[in-house]
C-alpha cells in the first residue's frame, strides 16, 4: 500500500508533558548559568532567551515560511550579552539542562517499537520528520531505543525550517532520499503534520492523543481517534 512511512515524533510516538514556561524552570537555568560567571536571574534570563530565539527566527524567516532556529545559538547569544564566550561543550549542556528541568513526563506510547519494527521487517522506509531541537531529540529517541529504527531521521533546527513548510518535506526527500510518491505521513496534530502532507500532495494518517490540539479540523487521509497506532494504514492487512 505505503512503501515510504514518515512520522511525527512528539505527541505521535512519544507521550511527553514539559512546561518551559514555569518560572522554577529558570530560576534553576540561571544557577547553571552562574556556575559558569554568567550572574543573571531566572526571569531575565528567560527574558533575553525569549528576546533572542524571536530575533532568530525572525532572519531566518526571510529564507522559508515555517523557520526555525538552533538553541545552541540563542544560547550563545545570550551568554555573550551577560559577558562570556561559552564553548560548544557548554552550549549543548545548557540545552539538555533546560530539557530536563521543564520535563515532567516523557515515555514510548504502546507499541510503537513493534511498529518500526515490523515496518522494517517488512520492506517498508521508515522516516522521522519532526519539530524540535537536534541535541535533545537525538538523545530522547537514544534513551528510548528507537534511535536506530529510521531509516532517516530529519529535525527541523537542522533543517532550519519545520512542518508544515514543503521546504521540509523536501529536505527529508533530499538528504535521506525518502520516496515522497509512496509516502504517508502520521501525526498528531492537523496544523503541521496534516496541513503539510496536503501542502505537498501526499497522504496522512491522524492520531489523536493527549496532546492533539483541540476544536482544529482535520482533514486527514486516514482518522484514527483512539490513539492506537497499530491501526496506521497497511498495519493489519498485512498481518
Amino acid at each position: 500500500m505505503y512503501q515510504t512511512y514518515i512520522f511525527d515524533l512528539y505527541g505521535t510516538l512519544i507521550d511527553i508533558e514539559t512546561d518551559e514556561e514555569h518560572p522554577e524552570v529558570w530560576e534553576r537555568l540561571a544557577l547553571h548559568f552562574s556556575y559558569h560567571g554568567l550572574r543573571t536571574a531566572g526571569a531575565e534570563l528567560q527574558s533575553r532567551f525569549l528576546a533572542e530565539r524571536d530575533r532568530q527566527l525572525q532572519a531566518a524567516a526571510q529564507k522559508c515560511q515555517f523557520p526555525d532556529f538552533v538553541m545552541e545559538e540563542v544560547f550563545r547569544a545570550v551568554a555573550r550579552d551577560l559577558g562570556g564566550n561559552p564553548g560548544q561543550a557548554w552550549l549543548h549542556e545548557t540545552v539538555r539542562w533546560l530539557r530536563t528541568l521543564s520535563m515532567n513526563h516523557i515515555a514510548l506510547y504502546d507499541g510503537v517499537p513493534e511498529i518500526l519494527r515490523t515496518l522494517r521487517s517488512r520492506g517498508k522506509k521508515v522516516y522521522l520528520l519532526s519539530n524540535g531541537q537536534k541535541t535533545f531529540i537525538e538523545a530522547e529517541l537514544t534513551m528510548l531505543n528507537i534511535l536506530h529504527l529510521f531509516h532517516g531521521i530529519a529535525i527541523s533546527s537542522e533543517a532550519g525550517v519545520s512542518k508544515p513548510d514543503p521546504l521540509f518535506y523536501r529536505y527529508l526527500a533530499d538528504t535521506y532520499g525518502a520516496d515522497l510518491s509512496s509516502a504517508i505521513m502520521i501525526g498528531n496534530d492537523p496544523r503541521t503534520d496534516i496541513a503539510g502532507a496536503e501542502t505537498i500532495g501526499i497522504d496522512s494518517c491522524y492520531i489523536h492523543t493527549a496532546s492533539s490540539p483541540d476544536n482544529v479540523p482535520v482533514k486527514s487521509t486516514v482518522q484514527i481517534w483512539d490513539g492506537d497506532i497499530r491501526k496506521i494504514p497497511g498495519w493489519s492487512l498485512q498481518k
